[in-house]
């Protein structure tokens, strides 16, 4: 503060207005001589009114005279000439106007420093000399060689002594001025500290849930809407989930900045397939680039959608894991429609990505273990029928017929219904022999289809860079041949194209099982569908095979890049 107010102090218009001011003081001593002088002197007063109107011409132009001295510095001379002629008119080396003409000595060393003032001083003194001269010749008076060295040795002392101040004052200008561009840096490297700060704390946060939350997507969900809203302090989050079995998004959550979360201002459970004719939105799901949209375009095709989101300008952030779409977040402020800086979209970028890594990690984890419980109740209902109902039928399909051998052949009517529920519990032994098998095999007949697959990957030479994840879902075992046997070869078929055409890195095969509707996804994240259409891409033998099986084949851009084929079957049974 206290550099400041001397910056301003010493800027160089006020400084010229401190001059007018001493050049105004200085006209104090011939105004006194005028007054007190025994009789009139017309030159007297002609050298004062001279004076006079220099000084008030250069007060009324003092901007223009400021800006003059800066650009041209030969200015000065002119004046130099005007203050000689008040000396040599106006008393020689008595003359009450020396202290007026030490006033373009103070100004050359203010505005050029040392070399400034020794110029005026030395000019002044090659223009002293004359004046004195004419002086002596007016007045008839004799030469004071005594008086005249220390006149001018004050123009060379006071130059030298007015321009050393004048280079520290410029100096502490510029020392102020550095010190304001450093404040300035420290300002903005705080506030970049402050935003990575909050970054931070807010991914720590969300590691924290997904280490708390291993379980509970919802849970996750949530705290990411809060670290949004009240870590970052936007007024508005919405996330929607992507559900790979629809390729759409829904299960959209809504949190306002100091309110609880919100499910009324949006469907839960609308649905936006993900397709690049539905948006913006779905637009970036399918690329994973996040987009700020400051114009507030509606970011879906869907109007009644988009009157339920009501974006004000607002962040776009896909949240993807390893190439795997899991949702989208959409960020605003729609109270104060306050535009969001580059700075604050690269922290919701962080978070965002931080975020993904959370939310796809725990749906992960929840999937595992909810396979993991279903394969595990299986075989534990498969051991207690296996132990109990089975052992229990056997002994009695093993009494009725050691019953029958034993029994005399004269009751063949005896011996007809006891051999019909020796049958009857043998079928039924049988049955419960083949649910075992297929709750115990289910597993093992995943193993068998992912196998195939690997199997046909080391046949096609797949490159090292190509990493494949195959899972499957369901009822496994409850697949018709022929349709196991077509879904494994149109899988086959399709990661031959991921090979030969795609230039991925990653591939994914998704199976899944139901009595009611069997999918069969194919996806990778290479260069997509561009150039391979047709026969060309393979679809021929991939349609007629699904064909076979009363499937529908689709093929589309994938949430992240690259392509996605799925297959869906209705039920487990190839139709006719």
């Amino acid at each position: 503060m206290l550099l400041t107010r001397l910056d301003r102090t010493i800027r160089e218009g006020n400084f010229f207005l401190f001059l007018l001011g001493y050049r105004s003081f200085s006209l104090l001593p011939p105004a006194l001589g005028l007054l007190l002088a025994p009789q009139f002197a017309p030159l007297a007063l002609g050298v004062f009114g001279l004076a006079l109107t220099d000084n008030l011409v250069l007060t009324a132009f003092h901007p223009f005279f400021n800006r003059l001295i800066r650009r041209q510095p030969l200015a000065f001379v002119l004046d130099l000439v005007i203050v000689a002629a008040l000396i040599a008119f106006g008393g020689g080396s008595q003359s009450a106007y020396y202290l007026y003409a030490l006033s373009p000595i103070l100004a050359a060393a203010f505005f050029f420093q040392l070399r400034g003032g020794l110029a005026a001083a030395c000019t002044l003194t090659a223009l002293y000399l004359p004046a004195l001269w004419i002086s002596n010749q007016l007045t008839q008076g004799a030469f004071d060689p005594l008086a005249a060295v220390t006149e001018i040795a004050g123009f060379f002392l006071l130059a030298v002594l007015f321009s050393f101040p004048s280079i520290l004052l410029r100096q502490l200008k510029q020392t102020t001025a550095e010190l304001e561009r450093t404040h300035t840096q420290l300002v903005e490297q705080n506030a970049s500290l402050e935003r990575a700060h909050r970054e931070l704390e807010s991914v720590h946060g969300l590691t924290l849930a997904m280490q708390s939350s291993a379980t509970d997507v919802a849970d996750i969900q949530e705290k990411i809407l809060a670290t949004i809203t009240n870590e970052l302090q936007f007024e508005r989050a919405i996330l929607g989930l992507v559900v790979p079995e629809q390729n759409a998004l829904t299960g959209w959550l809504v949190q306002r900045r100091a309110e609880p979360l919100r499910r009324s201002d949006l469907e839960h459970t609308r649905a936006l397939p993900l397709r690049a004719e539905s948006g913006l939105l779905a637009q970036a799901v399918l690329d994973g680039a996040p987009r700020y949209i400051a114009d507030a375009t509606a970011p879906t095709t869907d109007a009644a959608l988009n009157t339920q989101l009501a974006l004000a300008p607002y962040a776009l952030l896909p949240l993807a894991m390893r190439d795997h779409a899991v949702g989208v977040l959409l960020v605003d402020n729609p109270t104060s429609r306050a535009p969001i800086l580059p700075a604050s979209f690269e922290s919701l970028t962080a978070v965002a990505n931080q975020a993904a890594l959370a939310l796809g990690s725990t749906k992960l984890c929840v999937e595992r273990a909810q396979r993991l419980a279903v394969e595990q109740e299986r075989n534990r209902i498969a051991m207690e029928i296996h132990d109990t109902a089975t052992q229990s039928l056997f002994g009695v399909v093993y009494t009725l017929d050691a019953a029958l051998k034993q029994m005399p052949p004269e009751r063949d009517a005896l011996r007809t219904r006891l051999q019909d529920t020796r049958d009857t519990a043998l079928c039924t032994l049988q049955d419960l022999r083949r649910s075992i098998h297929n709750l115990w095999t289910d597993t093992r007949d995943a193993h068998a289809f992912a196998g195939e697959l690997r199997r046909h990957l080391r046949k096609l030479d797949a490159p090292a860079t190509l990493q494949v994840e195959i899972e499957t879902y369901g009822e496994m075992h409850a697949l018709h041949e022929t349709m196991r046997q077509n879904l494994l070869r149109i899988a086959e078929e399709g990661l031959s194209n991921v090979v030969k055409h795609a230039d991925a890195t990653r591939a994914r095969v998704l199976m899944y099982a139901h009595v009611e509707e069997t999918q069969l996804v194919v996806e990778d994240n290479g260069r997509g569908m561009a150039g391979h259409t047709g026969n060309g891409f393979g679809l021929t033998s991939i349609q007629e095979r699904a064909r076979v099986i009363g499937g529908r084949v689709t093929v589309e851009p994938r949430a992240g890049g690259g392509t996605r084929l799925c297959v869906n079957v209705h039920g487990c049974a190839p139709v006719g």
